[in-house]
Order: C-alpha cells, then structure tokens, then sequence
C-alpha cells in the first residue's frame, strides 16, 4: 500500500523535525530508547521495532543514525525498513551505545524514552560520559505524532478497514456452543489472513451474568441470549486499530436492549462533537451525562489516541482539554457493563477532519444476530 520510496521521504522529514528539537535543546546528539512493547518513538523514526528486545538509536544528524537492538536476526529487515544502513545487533546492547555516544564526544545527550529506559542502563550511560548533561526530549518528540500525516492516515484507514473484515466475518460465524478461544482465534485469522497484525490480543467476553469491563478469552461457550462483546484491533505497517461490537444470540432481553441504547446515545453524543475546536475532555463529558443520566456509570474513559499504539496514544479523552484539530485520530467507545445485560460497548476509530469527522471503522452496528 504505501511504497519504500514514500517511506524513505516521511522518515525523513520525521527525523527532521525531531533534529530540530535536539538542536533547540542545545543537545549535540539525540538517543532514542524503545523499550519492548513501548517503541512508539523509535518506530516513528525508523519504521521498524524487533520481535523482541529494545532498541537503541544514536542520533548526530537527521540523516547521520546508529541503530542497535538486542539480536542480529533482523537486521536486513530493519535496513531494508528504515533506509538506515548502520544498524548493530548486541545482546547487551548498552556497551555499544555507549561506545557510540563517546565517540560522539557530546556535551548534552537529548534523549527520547527516558522513562521507559531501565535504570540500570542509565545509571551505566552517566556513569561512562560524567561530563555530559542529559535533557529529556521525549514530550516535544510525542507532540509531533499528534497530528497525523497523510501517510498515517492512509494506513489507519486500512487497519479500520481490516478490522471491519474481521467484525463482518465473525458475525456470521456466531453461534451457541463456540468458546470464547475459538472467536478470538477466528478473529485473529481474519486479520492476518488480510495482510494485518493484532494490535493486541483479542477480548471476547460473552454471557450476562457476570460484566467486567475487560478480560481475557476463556473456553466458556456461548449460549443463546448471551451478550458477546468483542474488543479488536487491526495493525497495518504498525499503524494500530481500536473498535468493539456488542452482539446478542438471539433475541434481546429488556435490559440488554435498555443497556444497548443507552450506549448507542452516549456514542452518538460524543460523536456529535469531533469537529475541530472542542476540546477534547468535552467527549467524554457528553458520554458521561447520557450514561449518569440513564442511572449507569461510565467506568473508565471514552476514548483515547490511536496510531502507532492504541490505549498509550494521546490524547486521553477523560483528562485532555486540547482543542481538537483536523488529523487528530482517536476512538470513541462508551460501555455499561451489568449483570443481567452483560458486556456492552461499541467503539469505533475516528479521524478529525477540517470541518468534522471521519469513521475509520464502519462494521454494522446491529446489536442481534439471528440464530
């Protein structure tokens, strides 16, 4: 979908512009830490994160990189990638990156993912350049991924639509006596089979009895009346999905179709606001006073950033009073969760446009599936 060459030409503008924070720090190299599962910042400058391990770069210009991760087995892919050429692979990766840094020779180190990186790594790196002073640059480099390029934004638009395969194929596989296991499997199947990633592991929670905001599959089978709230994202070239359907075998009760409604009314009352200049916390504040309204309570926040992570994206739609601006990206996803309705929440990805919105995910919303 996107070729290497556009690759190459938005790396290097990201590297760019992260450059110009490390000279507006007055820091004569950048050092850019990924930890495993947290490499949002490292991925953003190089298009690559390992299968394992954490990541180191060294930074002297915006074209002048040296890239180290813990194993050596992916280091064509991450060339290939990235369209850096200099990249190491070291078990111990923290003597290399020292190294480096002292031929580098700086006085002021400006570092990226100072508060993933481990103590023990730190306490090394100081303790080998004791002159040099470091200054934490990692929120002026998020700040960039804020407002997303035309690139992203092409590959959220595929991850929501791979994860719209996904809730399409399932609903008409869903019946009475499939486990829990196995839909998350089918799910899983679907995603990859179309040239997608998980974004995280499946939630499939089903039955009526006993709600809880999210868990793990488990080989409980389904059974007619149940609810079946699925939580899945897509991920496409590292660009991660985030949406959930709620569906019911069957016939609805009166409190799932009460419960259904109140939450497609507290979806619509945030949705209503993504347009430029609202600030953001105002979303989850409309959800709140649907849902409170309706004698419920939101449990947790109505959304949250999506991109190259989902739940750690900024913004934070419960506590960010940012204005909202056209290519922000975020999910908006109110759920009541209670005993004799079960699990019920609808999330879909959403892209502020310049004078509205637009639906990253689009899967039917329809809460019953006929069996």
């Amino acid at each position: 979908m996107i070729s290497r060459e556009e690759w190459y030409r938005e790396l290097a503008a990201r590297r760019a512009a992260v450059w110009e924070i490390v000279q507006r720090q007055q820091g004569d190299v950048g050092l850019i830490f990924g930890s495993f599962g947290h490499s949002e910042p490292f991925r953003y400058l190089t298009n690559f994160v390992p299968v394992l391990g954490d990541t180191w770069a060294v930074m002297r210009g915006a074209d002048d990189i040296t890239a180290v991760m813990n194993f050596h087995w992916q280091t064509e892919e991450a060339r290939d990638l990235s369209g850096i050429q200099d990249w190491r692979g070291e078990f111990n990766a923290v003597p290399t990156v020292i190294e480096l840094l002292r031929n580098a020779a700086p006085s002021r180190i400006a570092v990226v993912g100072l508060h993933r990186m481990p103590v023990t790594a730190y306490e090394a790196i100081r303790a080998a350049l004791p002159n040099a002073t470091f200054v934490d640059i990692g929120a002026d480099v998020a700040a960039l991924r804020r407002i997303k390029s035309q690139l992203e934004i092409r590959l959220l638009r595929e991850a929501g639509r791979i994860t719209d395969a996904a809730f399409d194929a399932i609903r008409s596989e869903l019946k009475p006596g499939l486990t829990e296991f196995e839909v998350a499997a089918k799910l899983a199947y679907t995603m990859q089979s179309l040239g997608g990633e998980l974004s995280f592991e499946p939630t499939v929670v089903s039955g009526n009895d006993r709600p809880i905001m999210i868990r793990r599959p488990t080989d409980r089978r389904l059974e007619r009346g149940d609810s079946v709230m699925i939580d899945i994202g897509a991920m496409y070239q590292g660009y991660q999905a985030d949406a959930a359907r709620t569906y019911v075998l069957g016939e609805p009760n009166a409190q799932q179709e009460k419960v259904w409604e109140t939450v497609r009314r507290a979806y619509a009352a945030s949705i209503e606001l993504c347009r430029p200049g609202v600030p953001a916390v105002e979303l989850h504040r409309a959800a709140v006073s649907v849902i409170e309204g309706a004698g419920h309570r939101l449990i947790h926040r109505v959304g949250h950033g999506i991109g190259l992570s989902t739940s750690f994206e900024w913004p934070s739609l419960d506590s960010e009073t940012a204005p909202l601006k056209a290519g922000m990206t975020f999910c908006i996803e109110p759920g009541i969760y209670v005993a004799g309705a079960g699990n019920m929440k609808f999330e879909d990805d959403v892209l502020i446009t310049d004078t509205a919105y637009e639906l990253l995910t689009r899967s039917a919303p329809d809460l019953v599936v006929p069996i």
